[in-house]
């Protein structure tokens, strides 16, 4: 009987610990998703990069309405080029950032269905 309720102890604490770790895990995941909102004008946004070299490359990135091409290297990083964003890439950003705002304020069609089979007792198929 000893025996018993050590393994009945053992398997509540691995369940309730089991429930403490999946709360965090989607608290996190949640937090996460709504902490991302349109970027404020004084962000540094990473564009895109292409590598020229082992060490080298090229990187675009925007600051302000400003983009930057900088070449970094081990030791360095050279503006190579700037120029002024146009209100076209402006406008396209401005958008993009809604529709991203819209879809985080939504969970996605995965969760649904996970949240439908476990409201209908169903088991989820991962």
């Amino acid at each position: 009987m000893n025996v018993a309720g050590a393994l009945l102890e053992l398997l509540t604490v691995a369940f309730a610990l089991a429930i403490v770790l999946g709360l965090a895990f989607f608290s996190l995941k949640l937090l996460k998703r709504f902490q991302t909102g349109a970027p404020s004008d004084d962000q540094i946004r990473y564009l895109r990069a292409l590598p020229v070299g082992q060490r080298e490359r090229l990187t675009l990135v925007a600051y302000r309405d400003e983009v930057f091409l900088l070449g970094v290297t081990a030791g360095q990083i050279t503006v190579l080029d700037r120029r002024t964003r146009t209100a076209e890439e402006l406008a396209a950003e401005a958008s993009a950032a809604e529709q991203a705002r819209r879809r985080a304020a939504q969970p996605s069609m995965a969760m649904r269905r996970l949240i439908g089979k476990t409201l209908a007792r169903e088991r989820p198929n991962f």
